[in-house]
């Protein structure tokens, strides 16, 4: 008997939907997420305890020659593509970031220590 993964099943909202042209299409977005690599990190603030949901990621990298942020949650039995944009920020490194891996699947196992 498998254990299933939340990377078993990729829900995209209709917000990273409405961007395909721009971006990545949904079928994209699954690949993506279960088999690129990025930099996968989360919001974190050093003075504050659960400020931030610690389910909710950015996978940052090249995809399809377009550099892109997913944002992407971790629930218990799926992953969530909230949106997908492109680099907004100069930098997602530093003390408000904390970074968990370079794939999804790592973002699965912080979710899961």
């Amino acid at each position: 008997m498998s254990i299933e993964s939340p990377l078993d099943t990729v829900h995209v909202s209709e917000t990273a939907r409405a961007k395909r042209d721009r971006y990545l299409t949904p079928a994209e977005l699954r690949t993506v997420l279960r088999d690129r690599a990025g930099y996968v990190c989360r919001k974190t603030s050093p003075n504050h305890e659960g400020l931030y949901d610690k389910t909710k990621f950015i996978m940052r990298g090249q995809f399809r020659k377009t550099d892109l942020d997913i944002v992407f949650t971790v629930e218990p039995d799926r992953l969530v593509v909230v949106t997908q944009m492109s680099q907004h920020a100069d930098s997602l490194r530093g003390r408000f970031y904390e970074q968990v891996g370079t794939t999804a699947a790592d973002a699965v196992a912080a979710v899961s220590d």
